[in-house]
């Protein structure tokens, strides 16, 4: 949520998605526009919506035993940038999302090994 005004940046997600079915209409070839941003599919969606398309999934997919949690993780994609205020995150699951965008590459020394090790029997 923005924290200014309380509105899930809801308009500003609006606007942007408008001028881009406004530069469609008007014969603009986004796939040659290098600069292009892909907007989130869920930065439209209500909370209603989201909770419910969460649910939605988790019933389709055999995963309502995980439904708190899928539908954490999509509040938690709707709006990446503000997973620290997002409520019922926890703290173990905000440290490994932060672990996620500022050290991505802090893995277990077991993985880098079997990648190694993996890499050069592929070589072999």
């Amino acid at each position: 949520m923005d924290d200014r005004n309380g509105s899930y940046r809801l308009t500003e997600r609006v606007q942007r998605s408008r001028s881009a079915e406004s530069a469609l209409r008007q014969g603009v070839n986004l796939n040659q526009n290098i600069k292009a941003l892909i907007e989130n599919p869920l930065s439209h969606l209500t909370p209603d919506q989201l909770e419910r398309d969460a649910r939605n999934f988790a019933r389709l997919a055999g995963l309502e035993e995980h439904l708190a949690l899928i539908g954490k993780g999509a509040r938690i994609a709707q709006d990446p940038q503000y997973y620290e205020t997002i409520p019922g995150v926890t703290e173990e699951e905000k440290e490994a999302l932060r672990d996620e965008r500022f050290r991505r590459f802090r893995q277990p020394s077991a993985l880098y090994l079997t990648i190694i090790v993996c890499s050069i029997g592929a070589a072999v």
